[in-house]
């Protein structure tokens, strides 16, 4: 399957995304793919099942690596998918009931995509999209925006508290990291790369397993009366009060648009640009602010209001 083309964790000018300090890993596993198929290669007699059993525990360890990777702050979605493909093939071997289970399990295994075990999306799953809204929102979890001058010093305390954690002896009676220069000249501005294969080796201690949920039963209806009942049942989203910094900045971006569009009517193409830069500095600070009100909506459950606010956020980032 192709690799998903999802958008990378982003912040405003001047920072850059570093992992949170203190974040768990969680994972479905995949040792129940969610689909058991028979593998006639090892058949026995005695124990008819053991080769499908057998399937599940082996890419186990894939589906715990590609979880790790989505949730490591600045790794791609592609490198996971990549990374993912390639234990998957490593562990089947050619075995094309091993390759299905694999692809279900890549489908139906992301601890952050909630949305796949609801009933109502099931006539309208998309496996990519599925893919990005999990790798999205994982990433979004996990990482935090500081100011580029801090992100070694953001960097260097995420790595103590991994260590405190799970492998004590790295420090020193300080806590202090030891060879804390040779870490970082082997490992500066591949941090990510660093975390995902700390956690990768660790991931007995580091992953947090979780239980993954049962889909709802398939319940046939009719599309006419059931739909229109289903949309009458939905509370409408709320309205988020527009307030005033929403309103200049509102005022700002037209201002700007306009004046950009004359400056490109003049040709004046150097105005054009520094007017471009303009516009999307006052995007950057507001979809700044407008994360901030969906965190805090977040926090007090006013979970229809941050959906609001998670829509105007998008718009912005297009």
């Amino acid at each position: 399957p192709p690799a998903p083309v999802c958008k990378a964790f982003q912040c405003p000018s001047g920072q850059q995304p570093v992992g949170r300090e203190e974040v768990e890993i969680v994972s479905y596993g995949c040792k129940e793919a969610g689909l058991n198929v028979l593998s006639m290669k090892d058949f026995d007699p005695s124990n008819p099942y053991a080769g499908m059993n057998q399937l599940g525990k082996n890419l186990n360890k894939c589906c715990l690596e590609r979880d790790i990777c989505k949730q490591t702050c600045g790794m791609t979605a592609k490198e996971c998918h990549d990374s993912y493909q390639k234990c998957q093939q490593k562990v089947c071997k050619g075995d094309q009931n091993c390759q299905l289970q694999a692809m279900v399990a890549d489908f139906t295994g992301d601890p952050y995509d909630e949305n796949q075990f609801d009933s109502e999306n099931k006539d309208k799953f998309d496996p990519l999209e599925s893919k990005c809204r999990g790798y999205n929102k994982a990433q979004e979890a996990v990482c935090q925006c500081v100011p580029k001058a801090e992100a070694q010093d953001a960097n260097e305390k995420k790595l103590k508290s991994f260590y405190k954690k799970f492998n004590p002896e790295k420090l020193d009676s300080k806590g202090e990291i030891k060879d804390v220069e040779e870490v970082w000249k082997k490992w500066k501005g591949k941090e990510a790369s660093m975390f995902l294969a700390l956690a990768s080796k660790y991931k007995d201690k580091a992953v947090k397993l979780k239980e993954k949920p049962k889909p709802a039963p398939f319940e046939p209806s009719s599309k006419s009366s059931t739909d229109d009942d289903r949309r009458s049942e939905r509370p409408e989203s709320p309205e988020v009060e527009v307030d005033s910094e929403s309103q200049a900045f509102e005022e700002q971006l037209k201002e700007l648009l306009e004046k950009k569009e004359a400056a490109k009517a003049e040709e004046d193409f150097d105005q054009a640009e520094e007017l471009k830069a303009k516009v999307q500095e006052l995007k950057e600070k507001e979809i700044s602010r407008l994360k901030d009100q969906k965190d805090a909506m977040l926090k007090e459950e006013k979970y229809l209001e941050a959906k609001v606010l998670k829509a105007r956020i998008a718009k912005l980032e297009l």
